[in-house]
């Protein structure tokens, strides 16, 4: 049975200070005949979705200390947790993306610009992955980069039936490309232009404009997202995307039978492509982190240890009685940094150094250096 590299060092009884990491992050130190086990710190780690309820919350607030949700709050946090990289929805369907505002259009540039201001006022220890130069090698201590996500393709809609050429109806896409946007969910629940959501069932495939808005992203160099997309739309997008697609959220339907999870067999078409597919805490109401290993170990089994991820594990104590989906997962008590390590400390049973630098991060920092322009 192959053994991982910590496990052959310790049946050798080596000893030895600063041996590098595979995957040429940070180093080792040994202690004894025992390795010290890695952390949060020694992974580039990639939030695979934050949703923005505790900026919606805390912006709320008629209290001005307040008003700097990213800078005072969420940033610390995050810095403290170890987590290098942050896939953030800053636009999308639910009235959490647009700040409550019934026009979706407007009320998503509006969270946009709320976002892009939030990292203005971090004093450069936050800031925007556009390109393939703004991916991090190594884990950086001192800042985060968010990946600008848009959670369903509502907010670049057209009218129906405009009488628009094909590079008119993908105007809004550029328009939130030009401001940052990498990533677009396709759906969030239900139908759109572009799909079915889950809430559709199976569904059908995708529309016409939706498969133009892929054919788009592909061609401007942006993350094709199928999280809660419907089965059949997520294997015709499977079928049409030229670059890898990727669910961020959703756990195998092996686990959570639900339509809204996903089957063996849009996993195996996400892999396909060369995507990946990221597990997310679920509300139980107890820490998540055994199952989660569960169903990455259940996914690496059935399509390969490169398309697999972490999405969201759950709400920190930082937000408990801010943001009122804090209670969902039971993880509410800790902070990042101790969610991260508990999560790592199961992996390490399970997995090599190097595939848990995979899980952590690795496999979204591939597909980017793929898709992402050049600078």
């Amino acid at each position: 049975m192959k053994i991982n590299r910590r496990e052959f060092i310790a049946r050798s009884g080596a000893a030895a200070a600063g041996v590098s990491m595979m995957g040429g992050f940070m180093g080792n130190v040994f202690a004894g005949p025992g390795l010290i086990k890695k952390g949060p710190m020694d992974y580039v780690i990639v939030h695979g979705h934050y949703d923005i309820w505790e900026f919606n919350a805390r912006l709320a607030m008629e209290d001005e200390a307040q008003n700097s949700p990213l800078r005072d709050f969420l940033l610390p946090r995050l810095l403290a947790g170890g987590v290098n990289i942050v896939i953030m929805p800053v636009a999308g369907e639910a009235a959490r993306h647009r700040i409550e505002n019934d026009q979706v259009l407007a009320g998503s540039l509006r969270t946009t610009d709320m976002i892009i201001r939030e990292i203005e006022k971090t004093n450069g220890k936050a800031s925007i992955i556009k390109s393939k130069k703004d991916i991090p090698e190594v884990p950086d201590p001192n800042h985060v980069k968010f990946f600008f996500d848009i959670e369903g393709g509502s907010p670049i809609e057209i009218d129906a039936e405009p009488g628009l050429y094909k590079d008119q109806r993908l105007s809004l896409l550029r328009h939130f490309y030009r401001v940052g946007v990498r990533g677009l969910q396709l759906t969030r629940d239900g139908r759109n232009q572009l799909g079915d959501g889950w809430l559709e069932g199976k569904g059908g495939n995708l529309s016409r404009f939706g498969v133009e808005v892929v054919e788009e992203m592909n061609r401007l160099g942006m993350m094709v997202g199928v999280s809660h997309v419907s089965e059949n739309a997520v294997l015709h997008a499977a079928e049409i995307s030229k670059h890898p697609i990727v669910s961020t959220h959703q756990n195998p339907r092996k686990f959570m039978n639900s339509l809204l999870e996903l089957s063996d067999d849009m996993i195996k078409a996400i892999a396909k492509t060369g995507g990946i597919a990221g597990v997310r805490f679920h509300s139980d109401k107890k820490t998540p982190y055994e199952s989660l290993v569960d169903m990455i170990d259940y996914i690496a089994n059935l399509v390969g240890i490169e398309h697999t991820g972490i999405g969201p594990i759950g709400h920190d104590k930082g937000c408990s009685g801010i943001d009122h989906e804090a209670v969902t997962s039971g993880t509410q008590s800790q902070t990042k940094y101790e969610q991260y390590s508990r999560l790592i400390e199961l992996l390490d049973k399970r997995f090599s150094e190097k595939d848990i630098a995979l899980i952590m991060g690795g496999n979204y920092l591939r597909i980017w250096k793929q898709i992402l322009p050049d600078s």
